[in-house]
């Protein structure tokens, strides 16, 4: 499930899927008055919120929530889901439409809104609109005609807005669906040079005044480290259950080893074990992080490994004591020569972008371009995924990036077609799917340049 709201906190469609619900709902229940004193929880532009539509509009995604994990949503998950953050950004998403609205001179006709109103069922007697039949509705819902009719026309010139911005996106044509199918079906050989800040230590060096003025600012922070005792569960391919499922029910049981036992989990004691320590067996997850402002009993997000994923529970903490002064400067001074040298690495290696000198000693052999992954160097940021796109016409990557604190100059070496049977024969589908795809980016460029335009002005304690 956890996947799944991860992907709902992301997506755009999910986004405007969700606007769309909220106009559902604005169609029986209203927005509440959109007149009064109440606090204003953002000015968007002209248009200011009040709190009443934030909060029905937030009340309505909790139950909508409630509905999707029945008991399973607590405090602690409505944080995790950032629903509040959610609720502002749909908000703001609606209002900013709305001046986009004004900006392109639409509006709805009053025949266009008749025909929408008549349209209601909810609003039927045999079969026909009847006016006394409205009333009543409205009335049962503490609503005058006027307010929902605002209410309604609102919801209906965003849809007309956001008709425009699909309808005016970019089109897409059959070489566009064959290029985007390369980069997913594809593989890349790419090679690369590396810059490792080891290499480039000695010609740092740090000044006794950066140094002690370092530690003035960061000595609170200077302690030994934390000591855990941790229970490590273990979810596989193999597991009846998935890592999000079990995230979600241990919150509730609080009980590993019985948890582990029900579900015929793997639930590993580590015993008490330093925070260096930690990550050291566990390569990679950073997991000193993911527990760290833990408190007994709670358990960490899953942290995957390959095939696996693992959930902490904390047993147990003994914070980390002060560090002696010496040991404290000592830790400072190597932060700072590290810091420094990565800096040199990543200097030098944007200098090999620049003057064109890129001298690649090593290759990745054939990589899916849809992956993310490069076989002994880890894991590739998404800011810098454009490494699986190189072609021919743009063969090296003009970013340096950093994987496992060094950093890297990709260039395409060769590359792997996908079958061109294959093409054909996923063409028609692929392209739809590519289209919407590619919509669906459009839209949330279109939107981000737009928010980009408003004032947007947000009342943090009235939320």
């Amino acid at each position: 499930m956890l996947r799944v709201m991860r992907k709902f906190q992301r997506g755009w469609g999910i986004k405007i899927i969700f606007g769309l619900i909220i106009a559902v709902f604005v169609l029986y229940f209203g927005y509440g008055s959109l007149t009064g004193d109440e606090d204003v929880v953002a000015q968007i532009g002209p248009h200011k919120v009040r709190s009443k539509e934030f909060r029905d509009t937030y009340n309505r995604q909790v139950e909508f929530y409630k509905n999707l994990f029945k008991d399973g949503l607590d405090d602690q998950m409505i944080k995790t889901l950032k629903i509040k953050e959610k609720v502002l950004d749909q908000i703001t998403d609606k209002y900013v439409l709305l001046v986009k609205a004004g900006e392109l001179g639409l509006s709805v006709g009053d025949r266009e809104f008749s025909d929408f109103i008549d349209g209601i069922p909810a609003f039927k007697k045999d079969g026909k609109f009847n006016k006394d039949q409205y009333v009543a509705v409205l009335r049962s819902k503490n609503f005058t005609p006027e307010q929902f009719e605002d209410s309604q026309r609102q919801g209906l010139l965003v849809q007309k807005v956001l008709r425009v911005i699909q309808d005016t996106g970019a089109s897409f044509s059959e070489a566009d669906g064959w290029a985007a199918y390369v980069k997913e079906k594809g593989s890349i050989n790419l090679g690369y040079a590396e810059f490792d800040p080891s290499g480039y230590r000695e010609k740092v060096s740090v000044s006794e005044k950066e140094l002690n003025d370092a530690y003035e600012k960061e000595k609170s922070a200077f302690r030994g480290q934390n000591i855990y005792h941790l229970k490590d569960v273990v979810v596989d391919e193999k597991s009846s259950v998935k890592d999000d499922v079990v995230y979600m029910e241990l919150l509730k049981t609080k009980d590993a080893d019985a948890y582990g036992k029900e579900k015929g989990l793997t639930v590993v004691d580590l015993g008490a074990i330093r925070e260096g320590d930690l990550d050291n067996r566990f390569k990679g997850l950073k997991v000193s992080e993911r527990v760290r402002g833990l408190k007994q009993g709670d358990v960490s997000l899953p942290l995957r490994e390959g095939a696996k994923s693992h959930i902490f529970q904390v047993v147990s903490i003994e914070e980390g004591k002060d560090l002696d002064k010496n040991v404290a400067l000592g830790k400072i001074k190597e932060k700072l020569i590290a810091e420094k040298a990565k800096t040199e690495a990543k200097a030098a290696a944007e200098k090999a972008i620049r003057e064109n000198v890129v001298k690649p000693s090593k290759e990745t052999g054939l990589v899916p371009r849809n992956s993310r992954d490069i076989a002994n160097l880890g894991t590739v940021p998404p800011d810098y995924k454009g490494v699986f796109a190189l072609t021919k016409q743009e063969p090296v990557f003009k970013k340096a990036v950093e994987l496992s604190g060094k950093h890297y100059v990709f260039v395409l070496k060769d590359e792997k077609l996908p079958d061109k049977q294959e093409w054909e024969k996923d063409k028609e589908s692929y392209m739809k799917y590519i289209s919407a795809k590619m919509r669906e980016e459009s839209l949330k460029n279109t939107l981000e340049a737009m928010r980009s335009k408003v004032k947007i002005k947000i009342n943090e304690k009235a939320i």
